[in-house]
């Protein structure tokens, strides 16, 4: 007899023994924790106290406004065809709650992210004009005045002019240090001096052939060598602002670039340390610090957060290719209730495993941004198969995929992107954004494969063969465009 049982997933891991010689992905560990900040930095304190080294932090501004996340549907709209893209509300950053619950909600976090930092470690504070006033008292309280280092100035060009006041183009990051002790090396983020022409200086070349430009002053002769290197100061108006249709766009209003993190990790940490970014947001942070060799933490209670960041760090890092993860640990960790048992009529035909009928189904969710009573009335169409192939290994088929009514949590709220896609012409996967297929253990979905669609490679596959040990039972992971997540557990009789 094959079937789905019951399965409570709380965790998500990809990643496997390292297979490669590349230097900077070796042992790389990336944790996200899918959870309201508040909750999980207390439970972090036992283990990473005193451990991290740089944590960056871009956190709402009070603006007033509800930020968006644009999600492309199907081929056509990962293609950049716009009516095949629906609307989703990322975050409100409407400060309902009022000024006074969002400062002390970053005093906790600001607090914990002192106990949190190594004596070596430094804090990133990402604010405008609306928030760093009151963050900097905050911030001189917890780290005192003497550990600030920094009011960066990041000024960068972006559509748009005021007619009331001067155009606001710029956001203060704020740079405190644990201690004396911090760590911080400029020559990683030093810029070459280059060979633009200099009218108020004499060019030469010295004994070695380096040519350099001169300028004599109070009767002393100052050099500036072309291959020398210039160190940013704390206005940074070289890096741009991510204009629409920039390519390292992910559909979030409030992306940031990934320059703009690559001089903070750089400047901050080494290969090997521990970044973490409590608003992960898109994941740029997270991103970066894989790039560069860190080991990261992500917080993020943001359902599309989650789904961004999973699928950033598989194809910005491996291309969308899960062959080349073997030497790295990402793990999605959900603390909330994640899934409502539900059934599915097994069908057994021969060495398939595990198949469903092209009819509604009432799959196992696990998004913790819903209500899990609705969740189980909530029905999706879906024909999966599995097949044992002759070589041992299990192909599993995803064939159709269909959300046939509007899930009742969309119109609490307040926002219907359902709308959106009834008058599109779908396909029969158009809807799924991402699957991936692997095995449960102690309560985690561990991935062995997967397929996303991407800018560069708009497709899903139907089919992903997967090698499990001996046993283990496949599972399989679906994400769709309105942001639903599944967890399936197929079983097969012996």
């Amino acid at each position: 007899m094959t079937g789905l049982r019951k399965i409570d997933v709380h965790r998500e891991e990809h990643g496997y023994p390292a297979n490669t010689t590349e230097p900077r992905l070796n042992h790389i560990t990336g944790r996200f924790y899918h959870c309201d900040v508040q909750r999980i930095l207390p439970l972090m304190l036992d283990k990473y106290e005193n451990k991290i080294q740089l944590i960056y932090m871009d956190p709402p501004f009070m603006t007033g406004q509800t930020y968006r996340f644009q999600q492309p549907v199907g081929i056509e709209g990962w293609r950049g065809n716009r009516k095949h893209v629906v609307d989703h509300i990322a975050y409100n950053d409407t400060g309902k709650t009022g000024k006074d619950s969002f400062l002390s909600m970053m005093r906790s976090v600001i607090t914990y992210a002192y106990h949190l930092l190594s004596p070596e470690g430094s804090l990133y504070l990402h604010v405008d004009y609306r928030t760093s006033a009151y963050l900097r008292i905050i911030l001189d309280e917890v780290f005192g005045e003497d550990n600030m280092l920094n009011e960066i100035i990041w000024h960068y060009q972006s559509g748009g002019r005021a007619k009331k006041h001067f155009s606001r183009k710029h956001d203060t990051i704020l740079f405190y240090r644990k201690s004396s002790r911090h760590y911080f090396n400029p020559e990683a983020v030093g810029i070459p001096r280059g060979k633009s022409r200099r009218n108020h200086m004499k060019q030469g070349v010295d004994q070695d052939g380096r040519i350099f430009w001169s300028i004599r002053s109070g009767g002393k002769e100052y050099r500036y060598f072309e291959d020398s290197k210039v160190y940013p100061s704390d206005v940074w108006s070289d890096i741009s602002h991510l204009h629409q249709r920039d390519p390292e766009r992910r559909g979030y209003d409030t992306q940031k670039p990934e320059a703009l993190l690559e001089r903070i990790i750089l400047a901050s940490s080494r290969p090997g340390d521990l970044a973490a970014d409590f608003f992960a947001g898109s994941g740029t942070t997270l991103a970066v610090a894989q790039k560069l060799g860190r080991n990261w933490i992500g917080i993020d209670n943001g359902v599309f957060s989650l789904h961004t960041c999973r699928k950033r760090l598989v194809e910005d890092i491996y291309n969308g290719d899960y062959d080349l993860m073997r030497s790295i640990k990402l793990v999605f960790s959900h603390y909330k209730p994640l899934e409502k048992p539900g059934s599915l009529r097994p069908e057994y035909e021969g060495n398939v495993l595990f198949s469903t009928r092209t009819e509604r189904q009432k799959p196992c969710c696990a998004d913790s941004d819903r209500d899990i009573k609705n969740d189980a009335a909530q029905e999706i169409e879906i024909d999966l198969k599995c097949i044992r192939l002759a070589d041992g290994q299990v192909e599993i088929g995803l064939y159709r995929y269909d959300i046939p009514k509007r899930p009742d949590r969309l119109l609490k709220a307040g926002n219907d992107p359902y709308n959106s896609l009834k008058n599109l012409n779908l396909s029969c996967l158009d809807l799924v954004d991402y699957w991936a297929a692997g095995y449960i253990k102690e309560n985690a979905f561990k991935a062995l494969g997967c397929s996303m669609r991407t800018v560069r490679s708009p497709y899903i596959k139907d089919r992903l063969r997967i090698g499990l040990k001996p046993g283990y039972a496949p599972a399989v992971h679906i994400v769709d465009v309105l942001g639903q997540q599944w967890f399936f557990l197929l079983e097969a009789g012996k």
